[in-house]
C-alpha cells in the first residue's frame, strides 16, 4: 500500500496556483495528468509530457502522452538524445524507482507544445496507509483556475491582493521584528513568527514571518515585487494549538522548499543540516511562546 502526494505548481507564478494531488503507486502516469489538466483549468487536447526536475525540453527521459508516443516509434532511436517511455504504460510507483525520487524531488510537466504550459510537481509526502490502487485527486489546492488557457502565461508577481488585514499594514519592504510583535496585540491575530530576521543599524527587520488568525495562517516572504503569501493554512474544525502545528509543518516545508530551489538553481546539494539550520527562529519562537514541543 503506497500513494503520493505531489504538489503541482505553475511555473511562472507557482506561489500563486497550486495543487496538491494524492495518487496511488498503482496509477499510470496518463491518469496523473488527467487530474491536473482540468484541476488547474486546462483541457486535453493537446500533446504533453513529463520529465525529469524542472529540465522540460532537456529531459534526459521523457513520459510522453500515448498519442505522441505511439506515433514516434517509426523514428530512428539512435537519432534520440533522449530516453522515451509511454506514459500510460508505466505507473507512478515505476516512475519514482527510475528517477530515484525522494521527499521533495521534483519532475516537470509540460502542456501544449506551442503555447509551453509549464508546471512541475514536488514530492510532498510518501503515503505508506493508502491503496496503491487509489485514484488521482485534489486535496488541497490555492489558486484561481486558468480561465482562457490561449491567453499567454505570465511570468511574474501575482495579481491577487494579499488577505486583509495584511494588505493594508505590510509594506512593500521588509517589516521590523518590533512591529510583527505587536500585531500580536490585535484581538484577531492569535500569534505572528518571524523567521528570517536581519539586523540592520535600525534594528532587526524580517523578510519571512507566520501569521496566525483564529481560523487560518498563513507563511509569507518578501519577494523583489512585495510580501507575497508562499502557505496558506486552514485552521476550520482546529484549535488554536493545532492550527499552530499546522502552520509550524508549513513553515518547515517551505524551508526544505526553499533550499530544493536554491540547489537547484545553484547545483549545490543542502543537506538536513542545512534545512534544520533554517528552522532555528521558528523554534526559538515556538519555544518562547510556551509551545517547544511542536
Amino acid at each position: 500500500m503506497t500513494a503520493y502526494r505531489f504538489r503541482v505548481k505553475f511555473d511562472p507564478d507557482p506561489t500563486s496556483l497550486w495543487r496538491d494531488i494524492v495518487v496511488g503507486a498503482d496509477r499510470t502516469i496518463a491518469e496523473f495528468q488527467s487530474a491536473i489538466n482540468p484541476a488547474v483549468g486546462l483541457d486535453q487536447g493537446h500533446l504533453w509530457f513529463i520529465g525529469e526536475d524542472e529540465d522540460y525540453w532537456d529531459s534526459a527521459i521523457k513520459y510522453q502522452c500515448p498519442q505522441e508516443y505511439e506515433e514516434s516509434l517509426g523514428g530512428d532511436p539512435i537519432l534520440r538524445t533522449e530516453r522515451i517511455e509511454n506514459a500510460d504504460e508505466v505507473t507512478i510507483g515505476e516512475m519514482t524507482r527510475q528517477l530515484g525520487l525522494e521527499q521533495y524531488d521534483r519532475i516537470c510537466y509540460l502542456y501544449d507544445y506551442g503555447d509551453e504550459w509549464r508546471f512541475y510537481a514536488i514530492l510532498k509526502e510518501i503515503l505508506s496507509d493508502e491503496p496503491s490502487d487509489k485514484p488521482p485527486g485534489v486535496v488541497k489546492e490555492k489558486g484561481e483556475s486558468i480561465n482562457d488557457q490561449y491567453d499567454a502565461p505570465e511570468s511574474g508577481e501575482s495579481d491577487l491582493p494579499l488577505p486583509d488585514p495584511l494588505y493594508s499594514v505590510l509594506p512593500e519592504t521588509a517589516v521590523p521584528v518590533a512591529d510583527l510583535r505587536e500585531l500580536e496585540k490585535r484581538d484577531n491575530i492569535a500569534h505572528v513568527i518571524p523567521l528570517l530576521s536581519l539586523e540592520t543599524g535600525f534594528g532587526a527587520v524580517c523578510e519571512r514571518f507566520a501569521i496566525q488568525f483564529e481560523n487560518r495562517g498563513y507563511v509569507l516572504e518578501n519577494f523583489q515585487p512585495g510580501w507575497q503569501v508562499v502557505e496558506e493554512v486552514d485552521g476550520i474544525d482546529k484549535t488554536e494549538e493545532e492550527l499552530l502545528a499546522a502552520l509550524a509543518d508549513a513553515v518547515r516545508e517551505w524551508h526544505a522548499e526553499i533550499a530544493e530551489m536554491s540547489g537547484a538553481m545553484t547545483g549545490q546539494h543542502f543537506d538536513e543540516e542545512t534545512v534544520e539550520a533554517m528552522h532555528v527562529e521558528l523554534e526559538a519562537e515556538l519555544e518562547r511562546k510556551g509551545y517547544g514541543h511542536l
